[in-house]
This record gives C-alpha cells, sequence and structure tokens, in this order.
C-alpha cells in the first residue's frame, strides 16, 4: 500500500513537473511573434493555449490537451463595411469555421460636439455566422480574453456557447447598449471546443432518451432573441436578455433568460450572471436556472481570479449519481496567472466541486499573435 501511495504522488509531481515545463517553454512565445499580422490589406490575428487538466474523475487520467486555437482574418472593404472569417481547431479535430460574417456600420459618431441629449456612439447590422450576444461572458469566449481557464458552469449546462448563423442589430450610446438578432438555432462555438473539456458536474435533462434526443421536432430550427445594457457610470453596466427557439412546427421549444452585471474599478474586475433555460417537452417542463460571481484583481504581471458558480436543474438529472435532482450544485474556482509577455499569459485554476472526486486542476499556457 505504501509503495502504490509513492508511485501515485511521484506520477503526480512529475505530472506537474512537465507541465509546468511545458507551459513556461518559450518556443510557443516566440513562434507565436513570428506570425506576420497584416498580408494585403487584411489583419490576421488568432490566439493558441494548451492546458494540462489532471485530478478529474470525469477524464480519470491526467491529460495534455490543445485548448483553443483559432485565426482571425479581417478586412476593411471601405470605412462601413467590414468581412470576417475566423477559422478554429474545433469538435473532433476538426477545423471549423468559427466566425464568417459581414458587419455593415450604419452609423458612427465623428467626435464633433452636439446638443442632443442622447449621443448615438454606433448601430450596424452583422450578417453570417457568429457568438450570440446572449448575457455577457461571450465577450470573454476567447481563452485569451478570460481570467479564468474554465468557463461558468451555468453557461456549459444552458446555451453552452451560443454561436450560429444570423442576422444581428447593434447599438451604443453613453449610456447603453443593445443588441437584436435572429439566428437558425442553439449552435456551440467550435472555439471552445465544449465536448473535450471536462465538468466538474455533468447535467442532462431527465427522461430524455436517444430516440427523443435524435427527433428533429425537438430540435429548435430558429431563435430570436435580444440583450440591453445599461451603462450607469464609467464602473457599472447592468445587462438584461431574453431569447426563444422555436421547431420546425413554429412551437416555442426553448426560452432563455438572464441578468447580469460588471464592474470595473482599475485594477479590480468584477462580473456576475444570472440565467434560466426551459424548454417544453411533451411530458414535462424542464428547467435549468442558476449564476455565477466572479471577481480578479491585478497587480504587475500578476492576476489572481475567484469564482462561484451555483446551478439547479429543476426537473433535470445531476451526475455523479449520489446526487439527486433539483439539488443546487455549487462550484468555485480559485486561480490565477502571470503575464510572461505582453501577449502571453501562464495560468493556474484549482476548481473544487461537490465531492473531491470531481476537482480539477487547470494548467494553462495562452498566446494571442
Amino acid at each position: 500500500m505504501g509503495h502504490a501511495r509513492t508511485t501515485h504522488w511521484m506520477k503526480r509531481c512529475l505530472f506537474v513537473t512537465v507541465t509546468l515545463g511545458l507551459v513556461a517553454s518559450p518556443v510557443t512565445v516566440t513562434w507565436a511573434q513570428t506570425v506576420t499580422p497584416t498580408r494585403g490589406g487584411i489583419t490576421v490575428t488568432g490566439h493558441l493555449d494548451v492546458q494540462a487538466i489532471g485530478w478529474n474523475a470525469a477524464v480519470e487520467n491526467n491529460n495534455f490537451e490543445l485548448g483553443q486555437l483559432a485565426v482571425d482574418l479581417k478586412s476593411e472593404l471601405n470605412r462601413r463595411t467590414t468581412a470576417a472569417l475566423e477559422l478554429a481547431y474545433g469538435y473532433d479535430d476538426q477545423v471549423a469555421i468559427d466566425e464568417a460574417y459581414i458587419d455593415w456600420n450604419l452609423y458612427r459618431w465623428d467626435g464633433r460636439p452636439r446638443t442632443d441629449p442622447v449621443v448615438v456612439l454606433q448601430t450596424g447590422v452583422k450578417v453570417g455566422q457568429f457568438d450570440v450576444p446572449f448575457g455577457i461572458d461571450w465577450r470573454d469566449y476567447p481563452s485569451i480574453n478570460r481570467r479564468t481557464i474554465s468557463l461558468p458552469l451555468i453557461v456549459t449546462t444552458t446555451h453552452r456557447g451560443w454561436n450560429d448563423l444570423g442576422v444581428l442589430y447593434y447599438g451604443e450610446t453613453e449610456w447603453a447598449n443593445w443588441a437584436v438578432f435572429a439566428v437558425n438555432g442553439f449552435g456551440v462555438s467550435p472555439t471552445l471546443r465544449l465536448p473535450d473539456r471536462p465538468s466538474p458536474v455533468h447535467l442532462t435533462a431527465g427522461g430524455l432518451d436517444a430516440a427523443d434526443a435524435a427527433s428533429s421536432d425537438l430540435v429548435p430550427t430558429e431563435a430570436y432573441g435580444a440583450r440591453a445594457g445599461i451603462i450607469m457610470n464609467e464602473h457599472f453596466e447592468f445587462g438584461t436578455s431574453f431569447a426563444a427557439g422555436y421547431t420546425d412546427d413554429n412551437r416555442e421549444d426553448e426560452r432563455l433568460f438572464g441578468l447580469d452585471l460588471t464592474a470595473n474599478f482599475a485594477a479590480l474586475q468584477l462580473k456576475g450572471e444570472f440565467i434560466n433555460h426551459q424548454r417544453e417537452r411533451t411530458w414535462a417542463k424542464e428547467s435549468i436556472y442558476g449564476y455565477y460571481l466572479e471577481g480578479s484583481y491585478s497587480s504587475g504581471r500578476w492576476f489572481g481570479v475567484l469564482r462561484q458558480d451555483a446551478v439547479n436543474p429543476d426537473g433535470g438529472t445531476v451526475y455523479p449519481l449520489d446526487a439527486t435532482s433539483n439539488t443546487t450544485v455549487f462550484s468555485a474556482s480559485l486561480g490565477g496567472g502571470y503575464r510572461v509577455a505582453d501577449k502571453a499569459q501562464l495560468r493556474l485554476e484549482y476548481q473544487l466541486a461537490e465531492g473531491a472526486r470531481n476537482d480539477v486542476v487547470y494548467l494553462q499556457t495562452v498566446v494571442a499573435f
């Protein structure tokens, strides 16, 4: 027994040592900085992260994996029209189109003094495939923008990183912003690679067997929604979101409702979000609701982050099986990072879940180019 424990801890120590060597390697950073940013009027940017995951029952072993790899191409066709394409290393290790759209900027304020009580800064229409602006976490889907390595639990168990084809109308004033959209359904961003990401708790709809899941009349083929944000002052923004999905027979099948709040005070950043997701089934109405609260603090090249998650699957089934339905599931993430270069960070996150076997350790290096 003593020899087995010693061997187990030696494996863990070896895993951490190799991981730290991987994330600290300057080779990745140097490679990213050699990418040419522009070619023939097309701006080329992107980001890449490599991470290690350990101590998790969902994956059973310590894993190294490629998290996100995305290359963005953008071209300003004229002063009001922009075309964009993002290629991502997506599901099943395949390259996929994450975003492909044309953005028509209908109006942009030129900065000249005005006497109007409300100054519209910009409005525009985006057509194509894009990340749907529901809530606030969509702003941080790219790993280079995040402070935590994992996504909030309520996001991965409701809209799962919403990305789809459609049309979006957006606008912004000095005190408000808005987005109204119509899309094909509830697609998932290929960049997030969610099927490959272990979660401390897996939530699935209760009573939904394989035949029902494959039935096309249970899958929304179109969705409509909007988000409106109120900028209360230079520190606070409050927002609300709503969306509804419809099936082929024009029946409303899914509804999403959200409230969000962000606060920025120089080195301190706070954000939180509540989401309720309802599904109408022939036998019952299913609902998942929950929230997350996140705070981060920066000091020089270092930053720390703390997030608390709570999800209640009303009428669903919670895994692992020793949990019961209608029980709120809690999770917390504690982590931090170090900026080794302007566009490169090393990160660590410890995610605590109910039951020690569900805890997760993430180590990540992420670069932008």
